[in-house]
């Protein structure tokens, strides 16, 4: 009983200490007013500048250190966010490119506590295209729309620091990472769910037609 009474009391009180203040500010605006009128206009209108000048600086001081203090967290931030993408990709790219397999126990591990940071730095952006990546990863063999989900999510950790990404087509910041790029390039525009089996055949093909 006496719990269903504070959850009442309290914003009820609240609401009643809010209905006292904007009382007092209207019967302070009203007096105010009251002085004013009876005074010169000269004095009046003197006294409307100094006001308006006061105020219009007093703003622009809390705003000008408002923004300065929001830079200087979202550098902070941005710091930190650097630090724990480039672990991720350090990681990712050892799987990548040396073979170590995924569900190994330091990979799994890495991967556990790596969630963690996500959820706690990363933007909703990133948080997004990692989800969409994983989810793809789960349920359909690997294809080229696997590797365009990875780009998206590069191209969200780039822009969760304040990389400009507009001028990157699709599957660049992948392509970078592959033997044979354009070709990757080429056949996402052609086909996007071509698994990377055949499209580590059509690599083998193309390198043996170059080599003759």
């Amino acid at each position: 009983m006496m719990a269903r009474a504070k959850k009442w009391l309290s914003p009820l009180l609240g609401l009643v200490l809010i209905a006292i203040a904007v009382w007092a500010i209207a019967i302070g605006i009203r007096w105010f007013w009251g002085q004013l009128v009876t005074l010169d206009t000269p004095v009046v209108v003197g006294v409307i500048s100094a006001m308006a000048t006061v105020i219009a600086a007093t703003t622009t001081v809390m705003l000008g250190r408002y923004y300065e203090r929001k830079r200087e967290i979202e550098a902070h931030f941005r710091a930190d966010k650097i630090k724990i993408y480039d672990e991720f990709l350090t990681e990712f790219f050892k799987v990548f490119h040396g073979g170590e397999k995924a569900d190994s126990g330091p990979t799994v591990e890495f991967l556990r506590a790596w969630n963690q940071k996500l959820i706690l730095w990363s933007g909703p952006e990133v948080m997004m295209a990692y989800m969409r990546w994983t989810h793809h990863m789960k349920r359909v063999r690997p294809n080229i729309q696997t590797v365009l989900l990875m780009d998206k999510f590069f191209r969200a950790l780039r822009f969760d620091i304040g990389q400009g990404v507009r001028t990157l087509p699709p599957g660049a910041l992948a392509s970078l990472n592959l033997r044979e790029g354009d070709l990757f390039l080429e056949q996402a525009q052609k086909n996007p769910l071509l698994t990377l089996a055949e499209l580590a055949d059509m690599e083998k093909a193309r390198s043996s037609s170059q080599r003759r």
